[in-house]
């Protein structure tokens, strides 16, 4: 029963190993303006239909895994252009989540209840924030769509007294942040509209404003707790690769003479260090490791002189200015035995901690917290509270910390402080005098 008008195309999944038929039908006023996909020939009807820009969530489907094997998915798909004479299609097809997959659930008893009542899980789509157009049309919207069924499950939870304590983790301004924040600010590498991805973060906020209205009408029963563990910045001076959270951040460490690239035979460095030369390394946001002997697997430092290579890193560090600018670009490095009372020492962090300075921040592992940006964006997390145990109208001068948060809740409910607690509550905003 297809129209002689139709045009035909094919989409491939499953690692391109199975095969989808597609057809882009014409409107009543013979403009071509719709996309059906079919599982096969075989099917009169097909598995998703999208009419304009509009997107198909939580699409149930089959596809074969790396092993050949047949699971059962949802995913989103999109239509991103179509030419009114259906000669050019682009859509937006996500990852397929397998709807089995209940390993981060506990009991396990719980996904079937969720998905019973409130659908699979929903899967924002996963795209890179320079598209501007795809940041409007796809990825806000697939988080909106995702937020509001992480608000349906646990409004039926609160309606229904499942649970006394509930944990919401919302990932909507981190995932979203780290993809286009930096885009609010121009720069002439990527010529961006900083307006419109000015537009974007507020519109992010907004969508998350719209998920706590959600909880709201149970305050008279519910005490909420509002937080963050960070913020996110809109970097203003951008190109100093020291502080990006992948990898290893290698041109500065190398112009001030800690590391080393191998070279292929042009010459040419090679993305592979050269640890036979490398005294330190500047590794995650705000962490550099000395390439000790006798710890290291290819340690050249000696021990003994470790103390006096910091040092001589941490003044380098302050002494470094930005080619651009002339600008300083680290506010504080220490090292790690001092880095305590950032709450940052030990085998975990690095020998050296530090951070670059207010505006030449890149997102938020790099900065202090009390650092802003472009934009009117801050690095500073959130702390709200309101409910049964909360003074109303109340603001606090106390400088209130992420450890404050375990203590303040069991102060809340009733029960004793964490053995490790390193924290306090916050009792300046608790009815109850301590």
């Amino acid at each position: 029963k297809v129209p002689d008008d139709a045009k035909e195309f094919f989409i491939f999944v499953s690692s391109g190993t199975e095969r989808r038929p597609g057809l882009i039908l014409k409107n009543q006023q013979g403009v071509y303006d719709t996309v059906e996909l079919y599982k096969s020939k075989k099917v009169d009807e097909p598995y998703v239909t999208l009419v304009g820009e509009e997107i198909a969530y939580d699409i149930l489907e089959e596809v074969r895994n790396k092993h050949g094997e047949k699971v059962q998915c949802t995913r989103n798909y999109k239509v991103i252009s179509l030419s009114p004479d259906g000669s050019n299609l682009s859509m937006l097809i996500n990852m397929a989540m397998d709807i089995s997959a209940d390993q981060y659930w506990h009991p396990k008893s719980l996904y079937q209840e969720v998905i019973k009542e409130n659908g699979y899980v929903p899967v924002p789509f996963r795209i890179s924030g320079v598209n501007e157009h795809l940041v409007k049309t796809a990825y806000i919207p697939s988080w909106e769509h995702y937020n509001n069924w992480q608000a349906d499950c646990l409004t039926n939870f609160m309606e229904n007294d499942s649970y006394d304590v509930i944990f919401s983790h919302l990932h909507n301004v981190d995932s979203m942040g780290h993809q286009f924040w930096h885009y609010a600010k121009y720069q002439e590498e990527w010529n961006n509209n900083e307006t419109a991805y000015q537009e974007f973060i507020e519109e992010v906020y907004l969508q998350t404003d719209r998920y706590i209205e959600r909880f709201l009408p149970f305050l008279d029963e519910w005490t909420m707790i509002i937080t963050s563990d960070h913020g996110l910045l809109v970097s203003e001076n951008h190109g100093v690769m020291l502080g990006e959270m992948n990898g290893v951040n290698v041109p500065v460490m190398r112009e001030l003479g800690y590391t080393f690239t191998k070279k292929d035979e042009n010459g040419k460095d090679l993305r592979e260090i050269d640890w036979s030369r490398t005294k330190a390394v500047a590794v995650r946001g705000d962490h550099i490791y000395i390439n000790l002997k006798g710890r290291d697997e290819f340690g050249i430092v000696e021990p003994e002189d470790k103390y006096d290579l910091e040092e001589q890193i941490i003044s380098d560090l302050y002494n470094y200015r930005d080619p651009k600018t002339g600008k300083r670009v680290v506010s504080i490095a220490l090292r790690n035995k001092d880095a305590i009372l950032l709450g940052m020492n030990g085998p975990e962090c690095g020998d050296i901690i530090y951070f670059r300075t207010e505006s030449f921040n890149i997102i938020h592992a790099d900065s202090l917290s009390t650092h802003c940006g472009y934009a009117d964006s801050s690095v500073s997390p959130i702390f709200l509270a309101a409910g049964p145990g909360i003074k109303e109208n109340y603001i606090t001068d106390r400088v209130i910390r992420q450890i404050d948060v375990a203590p303040t809740l069991a102060a809340l409910g009733g029960v004793r402080m964490p053995r490790q607690c390193e924290g306090a509550p916050v009792y300046q905003i608790l009815t109850e005098e301590y």
